[in-house]
């Protein structure tokens, strides 16, 4: 316990205050001392030199502290800057771990499924579990295999033993450094060809709660513009270096082109720190080309992106 306790305290040190926020503290201090000082009554020498060596001390310490505690508080639920400065404390410090799994399996004739259905654990340091975030992760595991099991099923009947498909469905940890713990499935539906679909949960380790891209950046900040615009580029950049690559950016059909990222866009943090955002099979490309991904260099959005996340 006593080890966690320094290793908190260390971590708390370690936080960058922002300029504003230490100024505004230092001067409620000042103000502090000052003001004690033209309240303290009239003594002697004597008894002054006595009073500031025995009492004064504290109640300096008390005000101060009171006082920078007061602008604190206030200062957390001033705004969105200073409220992020705030959220860099390591309260938690989460720990995800994947505690046990189920599968789904059937075989029927020419269908069949095999499902991965894997349970997680969110934890504190201490190693007690965070109920509230062990349950939103797993529910929106379950809601998610639970509604691949149940299209598989309606096709199944639907079919009435002449049907023909596979699907597949595995997972892995594509995440897991000291800021994000990221779980990433990966679908195949097999009939014909094949489709390929991903799906990915992240938990910030700081806070413990799920997390979105836009949750990676600054309130309000427009992060899809920089992003799109380099995807785009290295769209354009693979088709004119490799004459096997096609993707849909300024093709032909207007509607089938890749103009804006989606709210709900797929990725996950490389181990080199770097953003990576993950397209399905068909969503920016032809069926051949499979899943893309693409790196986005931490340049591109590093006046945006919250401290902790990219390299």
């Amino acid at each position: 316990m006593n080890h966690n306790l320094d290793q908190i305290r260390q971590d708390y040190q370690n936080i960058k205050v922002p300029d504003t926020l230490k100024n505004q503290v230092e001067a409620a201090i000042a103000q502090a001392k000052k003001d004690a000082a033209d309240n303290l009554p009239e003594q002697t020498d004597t008894c002054r030199k006595k009073s500031s060596i025995f009492r004064f001390p504290f109640a300096r310490a008390a005000t101060g502290i009171a006082a920078a505690a007061l602008i604190l508080v206030v200062l957390a639920n001033s705004g969105p800057t200073i409220a992020h400065a705030m959220e860099q404390i390591p309260i938690l410090g989460a720990i995800v771990k994947i505690v046990t799994f189920r599968e789904y399996e059937h075989q029927e004739n020419r269908m069949e499924a095999n499902i991965k259905v894997p349970e997680v654990q969110v934890e504190n340091k201490d190693g007690e579990i965070l109920k509230d975030a062990t349950q939103e992760l797993n529910d929106n595991i379950q809601a998610y295999t639970d509604a691949i099991i149940a299209a598989y099923e309606a096709d199944l009947k639907a079919a009435g033993g002449e049907g023909t498909q596979a699907v597949n469905l595995d997972y892995e940890v594509a995440t897991d450094n000291d800021r994000l713990f990221s779980l990433r499935f990966h679908q195949t539906i097999t009939m014909a060809g094949a489709a390929q679909m991903e799906k990915i949960y992240h938990i910030d380790k700081q806070t413990g709660n799920m997390i979105t891209l836009k949750d990676l950046f600054q309130d309000g900040a427009d992060y899809k513009t920089p992003i799109t615009e380099n995807i785009r580029q290295q769209m354009k950049d693979q088709m004119a270096q490799d004459e096997t690559k096609t993707y849909w950016v300024d093709s032909d059909v207007p509607e089938w082109n890749f103009t804006e990222l989606s709210d709900t866009a797929s990725f996950y943090i490389s181990e080199s720190g770097k953003l990576m955002i993950v397209f399905d099979e068909y969503q920016v490309a032809p069926g051949y080309m499979g899943v893309v991904t693409f790196e986005i260099p931490t340049e591109t959005v590093k006046d945006i992106v919250k401290d902790g996340y990219l390299q």
